[in-house]
């Protein structure tokens, strides 16, 4: 009997903690949603994999530990799980690891446009440079045409 308790008290914290990781999951769908903004298109496919992959943990829970029975209390154990960690850490650390990623965000977007301007300007005066000299040169081999008589009156306009 000691053994069948021993088992079951085992089974319900390995449910407790697996509902604790699949919160933790979802939070990390939610910090992300909040940082990258997302289409109901994609929320939803992120969602169905999310709960997709709910089952076959669950499912492989049971399997391993319990025969592939399900009972209530698993499921019990399980939310309690997902609602300790949403009660105690979730609620805090999706908006705090979401405003940090943000700033990340807003930091790396500066960069990158500090990076394309310095990058991008020596290529946009050596264009205009390129534009002057070769304006210059068509200008030059137009008025010696003009000068040689190659060039008609229709021509020029």
């Amino acid at each position: 009997m000691n053994e069948m308790i021993h088992h079951e008290l085992q089974l319900g914290l390995a449910c407790f903690f697996m509902g604790i990781l699949l919160m933790a999951l979802y939070d990390v769908l939610r910090i992300l949603r909040r940082v990258i903004r997302h289409n109901i298109i994609a929320v939803s496919l992120e969602d169905i994999l999310f709960w997709i992959i709910c089952m076959i943990s669950a499912f492989e829970l049971l399997r391993v530990m319990n025969q592939g029975i399900f009972r209530y209390s698993v499921a019990l154990m399980a939310g309690v799980g997902m609602l300790l960690y949403h009660m105690l850490l979730g609620r805090f650390a999706v908006p705090f690891f979401s405003k940090i990623l943000n700033k990340v965000k807003e930091l790396i977007k500066k960069v990158l446009k500090k990076c394309k301007k310095i990058l991008t300007e020596p290529v946009k005066r050596a264009i205009v440079r390129l534009y002057r000299h070769f304006r210059v040169r068509l200008r030059e081999r137009k008025k010696k045409l003009e000068e040689d008589g190659s060039i008609s009156q229709r021509e020029k306009e």
